[in-house]
């Protein structure tokens, strides 16, 4: 099939297009031309405002009810919402039933990206079941292909496991992941420790729960070595902790939640489950360090932190209902909803294309001619509603859910296969 893609912006520094306008033809896979002259013959022809184009982003945190819970999203479903807003790959934690831990499990995950833009990338089980009690087989999974090792929604609360971990990874140089939670100072938890949870009565999880593990990690990542990323930091004082870490040498990365970067507490206060996340939402205080940490480099990634679940798991009382928003679809348009104007575009692309790739040693790619297609086209200017109709997820448990935006992925081009919007393919 043959694409041509005009008046199209490349944010790609990686290429001699970058902050260019160009227009782009791509025959069965491949940029075969750039700027070409002459009448352009094409199946499909894209023309919109605002267009873009960045080589394809990675999600570094996803979650998926396969194998196990399918109801809540298979492997089929989560390609189709990584997608649609864009992602060419991502991460999946470790945290089905059962748990991602062996060489089978890491087989059966690859064995169905065949056929789909979308690459679902396995993580490993750091510990057996991720309980944190036994470490597992890790060697073995890594070259199964593993990519990366975490308990991923489960804390490493065992300092020794961590530093065994730490150590046992350095022998191919692999990637220790981790949330940090001290699960006791957690413990009954159901947002944020501040005003908001006082007032209604919450059992609150504190900064320090998070900021004392941060704190430990790294003083063992001292003692170890080895490469550590934390997952999800939503402190004021944890980005500052990382932010020294990183002056002082360490190798250590860190992520954070986009919903982080936008919601607070007091969202909690009609009690809506949908805004039940973990770590939980924090104060505006912490949004503003937190921005500030992706604007100074101190954050490396920005993630979806995608976790569905139906509305039986939040249709609920709030101490009942499960923790997680689902957010790959649509984590382009909120970006550009409300942190566009303190973020900017270059920064944001690096945080989810650029900056996880390099931590996950992924090939970093580049939009030049006779190169394969490997890039996500984006505008900044279409109207849409996020709504049932147009969610792609087996979930709905977002609290976007009915909003409208202006800005959307509306493209995918990798390994040979793309998707497009069904604005351009009439579906």
């Amino acid at each position: 099939m043959r694409t041509y893609i005009k008046a199209v912006k490349i944010i790609n520094p990686a290429s001699q297009w970058h902050n260019q306008s160009v227009n782009l033809l791509v025959d069965d896979g491949v940029i075969t031309e750039i700027n070409p002259s002459g009448k352009i013959d094409a199946d499909i022809i894209i023309e919109e405002k605002e267009l873009h184009a960045s080589a394809s982003w990675l999600d570094m945190r996803v979650f998926s009810g396969e194998p196990g819970e399918e109801y809540r999203e298979d492997f089929e479903s989560l390609a189709n919402v990584l997608e649609a807003g864009g992602f060419g790959s991502a991460l999946l934690m470790p945290n089905t039933n059962p748990v991602i831990q062996n060489k089978a499990d890491i087989k059966t995950v690859m064995s169905r990206n065949s056929g789909q833009a979308a690459q679902i990338l396995p993580s490993a089980a750091v510990t057996i079941n991720c309980d944190g009690e036994n470490l597992n087989e890790m060697l073995d999974v890594y070259h199964a292909g593993a990519i990366a090792f975490t308990d991923g929604a489960q804390p490493l609360w065992n300092s020794d496991i961590l530093v065994k971990s730490l150590q046992y990874l350095q022998k191919f140089d692999g990637l220790l992941m981790t949330m940090p939670q001290d699960h006791k100072l957690a413990l009954f938890g159901q947002m944020n420790e501040g005003i908001v949870s006082t007032g209604l009565g919450m059992k609150g999880i504190p900064h320090l729960a998070e900021e004392i593990i941060i704190q430990r990690d790294l003083e063992l990542l001292k003692y170890a070595g080895g490469k550590l990323h934390f997952s999800c930091i939503s402190s004021a004082k944890s980005v500052e902790m990382i932010r020294k870490a990183k002056a002082e040498g360490l190798n250590v990365t860190c992520d954070v939640n986009i919903h982080h970067l936008i919601l607070d507490d007091e969202n909690l206060e009609t009690f809506d489950t949908h805004y039940k996340v973990l770590p939980p939402l924090r104060t505006q205080k912490d949004i503003e360090a937190l921005i500030s940490g992706v604007n100074d480099g101190t954050i490396d990634v920005i993630v979806s932190s995608h976790q569905p679940f139906d509305q039986d798991h939040k249709k609920m009382e709030f101490d009942l209902a499960e923790f997680g928003i689902m957010g790959a679809q649509i984590m382009y348009p909120m970006y550009h909803k409300f942190l566009a104007n303190k973020i900017e575009l270059s920064t944001f692309i690096s945080c989810i294309e650029a900056n996880p790739k390099k931590i996950l040693n992924q090939p970093q790619a580049k939009i030049e001619k006779g190169a394969l297609a490997d890039f996500t086209l984006f505008s900044n200017d279409m109207k849409w509603d996020f709504n049932t109709e147009s969610n792609f997820s087996k979930s709905d448990n977002s609290p976007f859910m009915g909003q409208s935006f202006s800005a959307k992925a509306i493209g995918l081009f990798k390994n040979k296969h793309h998707y497009l919007d069904s604005k351009f393919t009439n579906s």
